[in-house]
């Protein structure tokens, strides 16, 4: 578990065992929501980035993962715009985000 989520979840819940299981789901949530970054960028939908971004940026926080909830909101903001360059290179930053939980 990242230093970050266990320090944060600790203070939230006191319980080892909570945090443990709390980490686990934002780790399946994150995959899951990246699979649907990945489609939304392929097919330039921005409302599905914008939404899969939206996610993974609530779920970052609810866990104490403020970098990656920073680059979701980094991501949302190159969706609004329609930055394709910029959303591969943020949806690159989160997967390697991901990769470290």
């Amino acid at each position: 578990m990242k230093k970050c989520c266990q320090d944060y979840l600790d203070e939230q819940f006191g319980d080892p065992d909570v945090a443990g299981e709390i980490y686990e789901e934002y780790m399946r949530s994150i995959d899951e929501k990246l699979a649907e970054l990945d489609a939304a960028l392929a097919n330039t939908d921005w409302k599905r980035l914008d939404r899969a971004a939206h996610t993974i940026k609530g779920n970052a926080l609810a866990t104490g993962d403020r970098e990656m909830a920073d680059t979701a909101i980094e991501l949302r903001g190159a969706a609004a715009l329609s930055n394709l360059a910029g959303a591969k290179s943020l949806a690159a930053k989160l997967h390697s985000l991901a990769d470290t939980l």
